[in-house]
């Protein structure tokens, strides 16, 4: 069941499939939206879209779209435990992190560069309870802009985080932009959990 939010199911779900058409990236059919929210990307309205297995909660296995008032994709992230563990090298990454980007961004893909491609994990909490490592390389490119963009690429060029148009708090040595594909982000924004240290985003 969807948490009570003031945005019905139908439009989510509009929402949802217009941010994905064309990217390559999907969301499970078999998964229900369990939460959609009204927030910000630095000042732009944005629709964060939640599906999940067996109801709303956080920590687990979840596939999260963000996305602005035109459907234009902001973020994207897929988190389920197993399947294959080999990861690809890095050319395979920038490859498939590149052919993402452009599919989800067209143009602005041609005003990044890369800065680093290493190894990224991301944690779940199975249903039994056990904490489970979601592993993938990390493609963070930066653009002529002055914001970051990346993918998370996973075993077989499977794409499990996409983020464009991040910004980075100087002056507190901290991400700036809200963070709504992180869990820990999450709790902290809805007062269910601690601010998160630096580098991650305040929690407001």
């Amino acid at each position: 069941m969807m948490r009570a939010n003031t945005i019905d199911s139908a439009t989510a779900l509009n929402l949802e499939a217009q941010a994905l058409f064309g990217t390559g990236l999907a969301t499970p059919s078999d998964w229900d939206i369990v939460d959609v929210r009204a927030g910000d990307h630095d000042g732009l309205p944005v629709t964060v879209i939640r599906r999940q297995p067996g109801g709303y909660r956080l920590g687990g296995p979840h596939t999260t779209v963000v996305a602005d008032r035109d459907g234009r994709l902001l973020g994207y992230t897929s988190l389920r435990p197993g399947g294959p563990t080999r990861l690809p090298d890095r050319a395979e990454s920038r490859k498939a992190a590149f052919d993402l980007i452009r599919r989800a961004a067209g143009a602005y893909a041609d005003d990044l560069v890369v800065q680093w491609i290493k190894p990224h994990d991301e944690t779940v909490t199975d249903d039994g309870g056990q904490v489970r490592t979601v592993t993938g390389m990390k493609v963070k490119t930066r653009h002529a802009d002055g914001r970051y963009t990346w993918a998370v690429v996973g075993p077989g060029g499977v794409c499990l985080t996409y983020e464009r148009g991040i910004h980075w708090d100087a002056a507190r040595s901290r991400r700036g932009t809200p963070m709504w594909l992180h869990d820990g982000w999450i709790a902290a924004h809805d007062g269910v959990g601690p601010q998160l240290d630096p580098p991650y985003a305040i929690a407001s």
